[in-house]
């Protein structure tokens, strides 16, 4: 190699390395050069101690703490003191380093720098290639991303986990462009690469993308595909729409399963089937999610399990296994009781009440720990923690932070339902606790007009350090606020929770001046764990407003397990259902973000909105 092709590598990769500099200040590459005139170049040894050798081990010290963008840092520095496919590796775990410690744009500037680099090494291009595909991803530069994970099927010694994780991806892609019979295709080829509970997984992934569209599309599907295993989803798919009775429609795929004997067969399960956790594994290690099947909880026991499941991909952690209970407490503690036995690290749920008290009288104090996610059952025992879904944990931070705040008077406004009554419960006990006065309470019925309940309420002046505390939905808002704007125009509002999904109504100028505390996976959602949103719109493809809020309880409830099984009390968690904390006698603590309305939109507050002059 000319000496001048060697100064333009050692330039640009220098410079790379220069441009990650957020992690590095990193030192030039150098390439040993023969002297002139040598006839034999010496051979050149590595040093034990080197210092390259102490770069790598410290990064590889530093990765296994979790400090992921010193490793990277480390790395880097290895890096730049060796050549050849020693090089090339170093850079590749600084990029795997720096994606894990949320530096995408570094990762995929790594990434390509190995890309540049690499000669004809399949296996590490497509190392490189899936690094780089995460990272254009947490960056929202799917098309680029799709590129990348499709050139890495093409890859012979791509791992078969990869292979399937890459493929998954793929599907939620196209879901998202509206190309569902290929997203259905990479989902279905994906179902060989599978075993164990993950194939069940991804059974529940094809049925959520068959149950989101039409009859007419699946029978258009059935005149393009060519796959016999995508053909014999799409009849049985039509199948089962035109059999609801379990019989019926066991008869009706058995009959065409007889006729085709060319198409090959399939681990098909049945809808019923996929509502039947499967506890007869024994797998071990597992976080077990123990919650209610049945009733009005069973969609939303669904999204709980949906966000655990995400994290558990995300984050490479411990497996979800699903516990489902029926309602019934007794049925309930048994689950516990196998899911002990057959291994369970943690469990998360039970929700219901009597399904918490059920477990607490069987469970043994060498059991393992519990994460009960109702409200405070009225049960205190070492190893069980109590996780809050409630919008009163929101009702008792506004009293917390307002009194903080110098506010001193407070006018209560809310809806005449059990669930406005009991958050306007908690709120006014928070805060007469604090010291606060409340000047006024009054009801309203949902979707009539307020404005004699608001002129009731605040008949009289108002100090200048009061405001209204408001239980409403986005929905029910605007009058409240029309309402309460005629009589004063100035009193701040402040609302538990006001947003359902993470949207206003289409006509939200009237809601200005409200302001709210929420989770950030609502205020901000296209900022808060993107990557885990994307995968769940694919999970939970028609989830509803409650669903959604309740997949970012999952996520957190995951999140909450690891730190409990790491025993790590301490450190708080930046959860997508706010700050998380470990608190007294078991109860986690959640601090959730201020918004404000403004102009129709949501603006996000770094703090409660101050009392005025």
């Amino acid at each position: 190699m000319k000496l001048s092709d060697r100064l333009f590598r050692l330039s640009r990769l220098t410079a790379t390395l220069a441009l990650a500099g957020a992690l590095s200040a990193c030192a030039s590459m150098p390439h040993t050069m023969a002297p002139v005139g040598s006839t034999a170049p010496k051979i050149a040894t590595t040093p034990v101690n080197s210092p390259e050798a102490a770069s790598a081990r410290q990064a590889d010290n530093l990765l296994a703490e979790g400090h992921d963008l010193a490793a990277a840092k480390d790395y880097i520095q290895a890096a730049a003191a060796v050549q050849g496919q020693k090089q090339l590796r170093y850079l590749l775990k600084a990029a795997q380093a720096s994606l894990q410690g949320n530096r995408p744009q570094v990762a995929v500037l790594l990434a390509d720098e190995v890309l540049r680099l690499q000669k004809g090494d399949n296996t590490l291009r497509g190392e490189a290639l899936w690094v780089r595909a995460q990272g254009l991803m947490d960056q929202g530069q799917t098309p680029r991303a799709k590129g990348n994970l499709e050139e890495l099927l093409t890859i012979a010694s791509t791992p078969q986990s990869v292979r399937a994780k890459a493929m998954g991806t793929l599907a939620t892609l196209y879901t998202q462009e509206s190309h569902e019979l290929t997203a259905l295709n990479f989902l279905i080829e994906r179902d060989s690469l599978l075993s164990g509970p993950a194939i069940s997984k991804n059974h529940q992934r094809i049925h959520a993308l068959l149950d989101s569209v039409s009859s007419a599309r699946i029978q258009n599907w059935q005149g393009r595909s060519g796959n016999p295993l995508v053909q014999e989803w799409l009849a049985i798919a039509l199948i089962t729409r035109h059999n609801p009775d379990p019989e019926h429609r066991k008869a009706a795929i058995d009959a065409w399963l007889a006729t085709h004997p060319g198409h090959p067969p399939i681990n098909f399960s049945s809808h019923d089937e996929l509502n039947v956790a499967d506890t007869s594994a024994k797998s071990g290690g597992e976080i077990c999610a123990l919650l209610p099947s049945s009733g009005p909880y069973s969609g939303l026991s669904e999204a709980i399990s949906a966000g655990m499941e995400t994290a558990a991909q995300l984050q490479a952690g411990p497996a979800v296994k699903i516990l489902q209970s029926t309602g019934n407490p007794s049925f309930t503690a048994v689950l516990f009781e196998r899911g002990v036995k057959e291994g369970c690290q943690i469990f998360v749920g039970p929700w219901l009440p009597q399904d918490i008290n059920a477990v607490a009288g069987v469970r043994k104090p060498s059991d393992p720990p519990v994460i009960a996610l109702g409200s405070d059952a009225g049960v205190q025992q070492p190893g069980l923690y109590i996780f809050s879904l409630s919008r009163d944990v929101a009702a008792r931070q506004i009293a917390q932070q307002s009194y903080a705040a110098s506010y001193r008077q407070v006018y209560v406004l809310y809806p005449q339902d059990s669930s406005g009554a009991s958050i306007q419960a908690d709120f006014i006990q928070t805060w007469k606790k604090l010291g606060g006065n409340v000047a006024g309470v009054a009801t309203y019925l949902p979707g009539h007009s307020l404005t004699g309940q608001a002129q009731q309420l605040l008949s009289g002046s108002s100090a200048s350090h009061a405001f209204v505390f408001l239980v409403t939905n986005a929905d029910n808002a605007e009058a409240a606020v029309t309402a309460i704007r005629a009589i004063n125009s100035s009193i701040p509002i402040f609302s538990p929770a006001l947003l359902h999904g993470a949207s206003l109504p289409a006509d939200a100028s009237s809601l200005s001046g409200i302001a709210s505390v929420d989770m950030p996976w609502i205020i901000q959602p296209n900022i808060t764990r993107p990557r885990a949103a994307t995968l769940l719109h694919t999970t939970l493809p028609n989830a509803s407003a409650t669903q959604w809020r309740m997949a970012a309880f999952g996520l957190d409830a995951y999140a909450l397990a690891e730190s409990i099984l790491a025993k790590n009390f301490h450190q708080p968690i930046a959860g997508v259902t706010g700050t998380l904390h470990f608190g007294q006698e078991g109860h986690i603590g959640r601090e959730m973000d201020w918004m404000k309305i403004e102009n129709g939109a949501i603006v996000p507050l770094s703090g409660i909105p101050k009392t005025g002059p």
